[in-house]
């Protein structure tokens, strides 16, 4: 039984919020981070990292000087890496479920990140990630692992997914 549950998805599919609906209908210690919006007069102007213990930061941002871009947003890789990682790290050891919101452009900027993905995968512990639909290497290599379940969100489909993935999380937990 695979205990790596992807949701994959186009951007502004609903990914993060099919996380945080699932997240608040469990009963488990939960670990890892999760990104959001950030806003500024009504429109998206970045991205903030936030870990489980309410730790947050600005993970991506339109005035951002970074060379490390996506689209109109420069990266952050330091906030990634101060609030990313050690999440990541506490939840391998102590946590019911890891959340890893979302295996995508941004993150994969940090090489600390993608390295520490590789254990967190072949952990015995149960994932839900958020992945980015479009692969490059690593995320095709992740989808293609024997131990991986990936549930594909769309428009049509991402109101009973909810249901779906917690009876899914539910046998692993």
């Amino acid at each position: 039984m695979s205990n790596n549950i992807l949701i994959s998805g186009y951007p502004g599919i609903g990914k993060t919020t099919l996380i945080n609906k699932i997240i608040k209908r469990l009963d488990c210690k939960i670990g890892g981070f999760y990104t959001s919006e950030k806003c500024e007069n009504g429109k998206r102007t970045g991205f903030y990292i936030t870990d489980f213990s309410g730790n947050q930061m600005v993970m991506a941002d339109v005035n951002s000087p970074s060379s490390y871009r996506v689209s109109k947003y420069g990266v952050n890789i330091e906030a990634f890496e101060k609030i990313g990682i050690p999440a990541l790290k506490k939840a391998n050891k102590s946590a019911d479920l890891i959340i890893v919101d979302e295996i995508g452009k941004m993150e994969m900027f940090s090489s600390n990140f993608c390295k520490i993905l590789e254990e967190i995968f072949d952990s015995p512990k149960p994932l839900l990630a958020t992945i980015k639909k479009i692969d490059c290497k690593l995320t095709a290599k992740l989808k293609s692992r024997d131990d991986v379940e990936i549930y594909d969100l769309t428009i049509d489909n991402r109101n009973k997914m909810v249901d779906r993935i917690i009876d899914r999380l539910s046998l692993i937990l």
